[in-house]
């Protein structure tokens, strides 16, 4: 496992943000690991050596550790210690399909139920993603990638569907990391195009075009994060 080039200081892991900051920094770069395939499933990790490595206490990681529990990524069981496990392909591919239709949901929604101003604003983000495919900058694409599905999301007004649409994509975050999903294949120009088309869709008022987008959208990113998974967890 390579060593994290990052430092925390234990001064700061007194303040309740900063420490929320650390383990979700710590519990990304596991994910990220477990995920490529550089932590094999059947792995056990020891809270000491991962506080090491990061050089943290064993409170941000234990922290870590629940939240990659809760993502399907690791075992935890009392006397037995914290185990990697084998990805359910099949169970991350129907959780994929749920989110799609959720995406869509909120698509079509939107496009009936977006104000002006709200309009305004998706258009906004959709045009500052544009310089960023030309210059191929992943890193900053991601962040605007997921406001730009937050507008949309708000835009729908339905706290009900907007919640579990959000829950879900937390809950697939780690399988969905940028570094693979939009290298691959030239995604991030792919992607930017999808948009166009879901935007257009959206302030176009149609509902149905707008629906299909969204989940034609999410089932493409989908498609090949399964891909890269099934090829690096094969048996």
């Amino acid at each position: 496992m390579p060593k994290s080039p990052t430092n925390f200081s234990l001064l700061y892991e007194r303040t309740g943000q900063m420490a929320s900051i650390i383990s979700d920094q710590i519990c990304e770069q596991l994910a990220a690991d477990v995920v490529n395939g550089t932590i094999p499933p059947g792995r056990k990790l020891e809270e000491q050596v991962i506080a090491d490595q990061f050089g943290v206490s064993r409170t941000p990681v234990r922290e870590a550790f629940r939240q990659l529990a809760a993502a399907g990524l690791i075992d935890t069981r009392p006397h037995r210690g914290v185990t990697v496990i084998n990805l359910d392909i099949s169970q991350l591919s129907d959780m994929f399909e749920a989110l799609a239709e959720l995406e869509a949901m909120c698509a079509a929604m939107s496009a009936e139920r977006m104000t002006s101003i709200e309009r305004k604003q998706l258009e906004a983000v959709h045009e500052s993603i544009r310089p960023l495919v030309s210059e191929n900058d992943v890193s900053a694409y991601s962040p605007l990638n997921e406001q730009l599905h937050d507008v949309i999301r708000k835009g729908a007004h339905n706290h009900t569907l907007a919640a579990s649409t959000r829950r879900l994509r937390h809950r697939l975050a780690p399988f969905r990391q940028p570094s693979w999903a939009y290298k691959k294949r030239d995604r991030l120009s792919a992607s930017f195009s999808e948009h166009e088309e879901l935007v257009g869709a959206i302030l176009a008022g149609d509902r149905q075009r707008a629906h299909d987008a969204a989940r034609d959208h999410t089932n493409n990113n989908s498609v090949l994060t399964i891909e890269f998974l099934a090829a690096t967890h094969q048996a």
